[in-house]
């Protein structure tokens, strides 16, 4: 497995675009941002800084985490970061730990119900009725409970009283076709031109995720697919309409 060239962060595989391992890195679309995400986590982070995050239950990818730390780390635009989706914190603390080492006044806004329906198409595995409190006390067990706004509803009911511009939106709510569909529709407008729009799970397989992005970026001539990790998908808002 390739790793990071560095000692400290040795532990944790580099990001790398999602393409044929046969084709030459530097043709594989992607291959630049990827490269820079990885100098400026090996620049910026600790290994302990990975690890401690990685700790928290859920299913990113450290790649995923870092992904979301770049951009939160080096905005593109003017705007909030808001995240859709974050069960027991561990995207929050990647986007929380940018602020935090960026000092940046600013918090990362994150929006979840935080009920356990049971339903793995809404919500991980877990046996507790709620992830809110286990949330809060790994933000508050790394220090970055102050770089974070968390707004306990649906992302439906959050976006109505929602009116401020977004440079850096993460979806990882519910899977189901028509709740993905539904948060781009809420979410997406509001995001600055040169803002990133990162949805998590697109792995091939993950089909109703996968429709839904197509169903609603196939309208939009203003958004440009920016990267693809095995698992992850990373989009460019290139103007306002």
């Amino acid at each position: 497995m390739e790793t990071m060239q560095t000692n400290k962060l040795n532990q944790y595989p580099l990001v790398k675009p999602r393409h044929q391992r046969w084709m030459p890195r530097q043709l594989r679309k992607g291959w630049r941002i990827t490269r820079k995400i990885n100098q400026t986590v090996s620049n910026v982070l600790e290994l302990q800084d990975i690890e401690k995050i990685d700790k928290i239950k859920g299913h990113l990818h450290p790649t995923e985490g870092m992904t979301l730390f770049y951009f939160a780390y080096r905005p593109a635009c003017n705007g909030r970061i808001v995240e859709i989706g974050s069960f027991k914190g561990k995207s929050t603390a990647w986007l929380a730990t940018a602020l935090k080492v960026g000092k940046v006044c600013d918090k990362v806004v994150t929006i979840d119900p935080h009920i356990n329906v049971k339903d793995l198409e809404v919500v991980p595995d877990y046996d507790e009725p709620s992830s809110y409190e286990e949330m809060l006390q790994n933000l508050r067990d790394l220090g970055l409970l102050y770089f974070v706004d968390p707004i306990v509803a649906t992302s439906q009911c959050a976006a109505k009283s929602w009116n401020q511009s977004i440079r850096l939106l993460f979806i990882d709510g519910s899977h189901r076709y028509e709740d993905v569909l539904l948060d781009l529709r809420l979410w997406e407008p509001w995001v600055n031109a040169g803002g990133i729009i990162c949805m998590h799970d697109t792995h091939p397989k993950v089909k109703s995720v996968n429709l839904a992005i197509d169903e609603y970026i196939k309208h939009r001539r203003n958004v440009k697919k920016l990267l693809e990790l095995g698992n992850f998908t990373i989009f460019k808002k290139l103007s306002s309409h």
